[in-house]
């Protein structure tokens, strides 16, 4: 009972503010940066997306054909110089942003969060980035618009409608060395009232690549290490008029891993496999000069791992029901505010819960308010959230973007974090702890940007530098007395790093050439000294680098587009030893042609053409210098005015 009247008072206090607020404003004035009213579509503002003061990476469609990557984890490691954990081609991959876990990069698809609940994150490389239209990355802190898990970063993949389009045809096939083949197929048809776009997207390898154990020893072929991925999307679009928009969603995946053995076992029998169905529902809504957003939606979830050997089975699966609400308006021209309400019911089931069928509810209320001035932006945002009738911390932000000269920008953010213990980290038997605290502490970042334009010549530059205390760490470990491992809030973790980042563009006639890099000095610390496990005050994170780099060469030149890219990634703690720096490069060679409707892409990329020896995880290898190419076949026709 004390849970539905929490949750009745926050949305009785949440629908005063939608309601009560911009009738005293009067007319507000609507800006560009908010939302668009026109025949063609009403889009949503970017006050959550787009925070002040963080820095924001955005790929469109077009950008990403261009880029050789078949998944989010392979984008986020070549395009934004993320340490992507990876345990090897076609296994699992999660991203440390910052010196964070993988736990602190929220995933979200169309504004929902999707991490798996009982993990608390989410394999990179099952998600393919046909996915979405536009995939938006924020790093820092933001957890007081999105909530748990807001920490190093968030992640956001869109779908988007085009309601000029009448025909729109896809078709691409890539072959690569190893078994690799992947085939995707893209619909999409409609009008200027309806639009429906289908996805279908089928990838298999056999990973059955030769690496070396040793110097002076023989090569060795990587087994068990096929993968079967199918992948099925559909988006539904209804432009009702020209104030409201309904949107549905569906996205189905399966995929089949097997697990490979390490260098230094002889095989193994292991394999996984995930299916995910997921659904969201989305309305959109002009009214009174505010723009109404709500979104339901379904997700339902089974991860299942077999070891034929152990005679090891473990099934688990959840299921995630949301809803969200919030109204967005302007005042003044200068004044831009946001107010929402979102509820999530999560069950799951495994047998490491034994009996039980654990549950969580959540309700959250968030507000942000943005003030355009001439040269000075602010934002302000807070966040108040319930699980389960309980209160967690009160989540405040605060960012600036200063115009302080011409060509100088700085930016600067102070916000609260907080991260959930996960299904695992609570119900798990045994070794779960139901009394665990949130992960919680506070950020802050700044940003001194430069901005150059002349004639045909674009230089950004940009040096950010953050810091990061999360306190109530949670950690696995044999406390005294226990003959299990357990989950507790026994460390402390401090964060803190420099990010200088480049790009500069040059057209000249027919030929346009681009270089972006960027360097990350992170120092991500244990401030608690343990001695299960052992870890020294001050030591660095395991699978956490302190040095890391990235940058891109590409050259257009009238259909013909030619990219070098270039990764470093410094000396990293594994957990029984060092591992040591390694560097990797890409090249991507394509060729684009168009004959009246029709639009052809050829491709051919060279994947670590340095054919580096190298480990990212210890005793998981990786390939040496391989190959993919492939085409990509398109036809799209316009709707006649």
């Amino acid at each position: 009972m004390t849970k539905v009247k929490s949750s009745l008072l926050f949305t009785i206090i949440l629908f005063s503010f939608l309601f009560w607020i911009p009738k005293l404003s009067g007319q507000p004035i609507l800006q560009d940066t908010s939302y668009t009213i026109s025949p063609i579509q009403v889009t949503a503002s970017k006050i959550r997306q787009q925070a002040m003061a963080s820095v924001n990476r955005e790929w469109k469609a077009t950008q990403l054909e261009k880029i050789p990557a078949k998944n989010l984890a392979e984008l986020l490691s070549t395009e934004a110089g993320i340490y992507i954990k990876s345990y090897g081609q076609g296994s699992l991959a999660t991203s440390s942003i910052r010196g964070g876990s993988a736990g602190h990069t929220l995933i979200l698809w169309n504004g929902l969060p999707i991490q798996n609940p009982m993990l608390g994150q989410l394999d990179l490389a099952l998600l393919p980035i046909q996915v979405a239209e536009s995939i938006n990355l924020t790093l820092g802190s933001n957890a007081s618009m999105w909530g748990s898990g807001a920490i190093g970063g968030v992640l956001n993949m869109e779908n988007q409608a085009d309601f000029s389009k009448k025909l729109h045809v896809e078709s691409s096939t890539q072959l690569g060395n190893f078994g690799h083949f992947q085939q995707q197929v893209k619909l999409g048809l409609g009008n200027e009232k309806l639009q429906s776009i289908t996805k279908f997207s089928h990838q298999q390898a056999n990973n059955d690549f030769y690496y070396f154990l040793a110097d002076g020893l023989p090569e060795r072929q990587q087994s068990n290490a096929q993968l079967a991925q199918q992948f099925v999307g559909q988006d539904l679009y209804w432009k009702i008029n020209s104030q409201s928009n309904l949107a549905l969603h569906f996205w189905w995946q399966q995929s089949d891993r097997q697990i490979p053995p390490t260098n230094v076992q002889n095989y193994s029998k292991a394999h996984q496999d995930d299916l995910a169905t997921r659904l969201v529902l989305e309305y959109k809504h002009l009214k009174n000069n505010g723009l109404w957003n709500t979104k339901v939606g379904f997700f339902d979830e089974h991860l299942n791992y077999f070891d034929d050997i152990q005679l090891l089975e473990s099934r688990s699966h959840f299921r995630t029901y949301l809803g969200e609400i919030t109204r967005q308006w302007t005042l003044q021209k200068n004044n831009e505010f946001l107010i929402g309400n979102t509820h999530t019911y999560i069950r799951a089931w495994s047998a490491g819960y034994q009996e039980n069928i654990p549950t969580e509810y959540k309700s959250a209320l968030f507000a942000s308010w943005k003030y355009h001035g001439k040269k000075l932006n602010t934002q302000f945002s807070l966040r108040q959230e319930m699980v389960n009738a309980t209160f967690v911390p009160f989540i405040p932000s605060f960012g600036f973007d200063w115009h302080i000269a011409p060509t100088f920008f700085l930016k600067g953010k102070f916000s609260r974090n907080y991260r959930l213990p996960t299904f695992n980290d609570r119900f798990w038997l045994p070794g779960g702890n139901p009394d665990l605290l949130p992960e919680s502490g506070w950020s802050q970042e700044m940003t001194l940007a430069y901005e150059f334009k002349k004639n045909k010549l674009l230089l950004n530059a940009s040096l950010t530098t953050y810091n990061r205390i999360i306190d109530n760490w949670i950690l696995w470990s044999k406390q005294e007395g226990q003959f299990f491992w357990s989950a507790n809030n026994i460390t402390k973790v401090w964060s803190r790093g420099i990010e200088p980042r480049m790009s500069i563009t040059h057209q000249l006639k027919n030929i346009k050439w681009q270089l972006r890099g960027g360097y990350d000095y992170i120092r991500s610390t244990n401030q608690v000294a343990l001695e299960n496990p052992k870890m020294t005050e001050g030591d660095q994170l395991i699978y956490t680098p302190v040095h890391q780099a990235f940058s891109t060469l590409s050259v257009e030149w009238n259909r013909l587009h030619i990219a070098y890219q270039h990764t470093f990634i410094g000396s990293t703690n594994g957990i029984n030893h060092l591992l040591d720096a390694y560097q990797v490069g890409n090249v991507r060679i394509q060729y684009s042609g168009v004959f009246k409707q029709y639009r052809g892409v050829l491709f051919f990329n060279i994947n670590n053409i340095w054919d580096a020896n190298y480990l990212v995880v210890e005793r998981r290898p990786m390939p040496g210098i391989h190959f993919q190419g492939g085409l990509s076949l398109g036809k799209r026709k316009k709707i006649q005015n």
